[in-house]
């Protein structure tokens, strides 16, 4: 009964930074995969187990705050960073899904660009978690690094809205754009939600650092 009330601020901070790792690992599968489209559909499952792996990591958070009483930071920014660390690995999946799925073939170079500034922002997502752990001394890095992953979302936006447009302009094809669109919505979808974790940790370190 005690262990409630004894801190775990360093189990928490273990598992965000596990789930932080799965996330940046999926990432860069996903950016290999543009290179080798061809193999999407194979290695898809080693998406989908890294996907199935955070969402034990988030399970186990989850747990541990419910049998927990004293907690490093708010409960429901706990539980709201452990839920959007894997929802945008979720985002990951249903995009290659969708790929697959509509056959959408070799993927052009504006959403190439696009995963390569999601995998950064990722890898940025990862750095501000390893930094969460020690906040009081890594304030500042941990707000330049959210400001860096709030830039990597605004380049998103621009390459989506370039690369759309370049789609209904040059493809006489409707239902090719149609499909290829939706793509690169559930692309940015993973790239708004690396902006909502950064506005997240940052929220916090401004309460408790």
């Amino acid at each position: 009964m005690f262990r409630r009330f004894k801190p775990a601020d360093g189990i928490f901070f273990k598992q965000f930074e596990e789930a932080a790792d799965i996330l940046h690992q999926g990432a860069i599968l996903l950016q290999d995969m543009m290179g080798k489209h061809e193999t999407m559909e194979e290695r898809l499952e080693e998406l989908i187990a890294l996907e199935q792996k955070g969402d034990k990591v988030t399970d186990r958070i989850i747990d541990k705050l419910n049998e927990t009483f004293m907690t490093p930071f708010d409960r429901e920014d706990i539980y709201d960073l452990a839920r959007e660390l894997d929802e945008i690995l979720d985002s990951v999946c249903s995009t290659v899904e969708k790929m697959i799925i509509y056959e959408t073939g070799k993927p052009n170079q504006k959403f190439r660009e696009m995963v390569d500034v999601f995998t950064d922002a990722a890898g940025k997502v990862k750095s501000s978690v390893y930094c969460m752990r020690h906040m009081k001394t890594n304030t500042v890095e941990i707000m330049d690094i959210c400001y860096e992953i709030k830039k990597c979302e605004s380049q998103g936006d621009r390459i989506y809205r370039s690369g759309v447009a370049e789609l209904f302009k040059n493809s006489s094809d409707a239902i090719s754009v149609i499909k290829w669109k939706e793509v690169f919505e559930q692309l940015e979808t993973a790239l708004d939600r690396c902006e909502k974790i950064a506005k997240l940790i940052r929220g916090v370190v401004v309460k408790y650092a």
